[in-house]
């Protein structure tokens, strides 16, 4: 399970060599995750590694967000293992290195999505940000 959560959470790695050196701006990924093997790594409960008191619970495509025990809110998750989603548009980031999911909660009837780019992923460890810029890196420590 070890080799799978490791080669579930990272792209291909000579893809951002080859990606660094490409003129044409594209990705050069060669391997794509499997976006099942993917959600599967993300399960379980995470801690944040800035505040100790913000948890993620992922069960199954269900993500909760929790701040000294209440929720702050739920999302459905949706594993994009080449960030091409629509939502993702990884325009002028090159995400070679990583792959996404989408959060997506409906917020006083409206639909919200909002694209993360995973960067770190493995059995202790999870790190993203969201793609677009609109927030910081998270950072998060397996605990569950």
């Amino acid at each position: 399970a070890g080799i799978l959560t490791f080669l579930a959470c990272q792209n291909n790695p000579k893809a951002t060599e080859s990606s660094a050196s490409s003129s044409e701006g594209t990705s050069k990924r060669t391997a794509i995750p499997d976006p099942n093997d993917l959600i599967k790594v993300l399960q379980g409960r995470w801690q944040s590694e800035s505040d100790t008191n913000y948890i993620l619970d992922i069960s199954d495509t269900q993500m909760t967000h929790t701040q000294q025990g209440k929720v702050v809110h739920q999302a459905t998750v949706d594993v994009d293992g080449a960030c091409q989603s629509p939502v993702c548009k990884p325009d002028s980031v090159d995400t070679s290195d990583g792959w996404c999911f989408t959060e997506m909660t409906i917020v006083e009837g409206k639909y919200r999505a909002e694209c993360m780019f995973v960067t770190t992923c493995n059995t202790n460890q999870l790190q993203y940000r969201p793609l677009g810029g609109s927030g910081n890196s998270q950072k998060y420590k397996k605990i569950q």
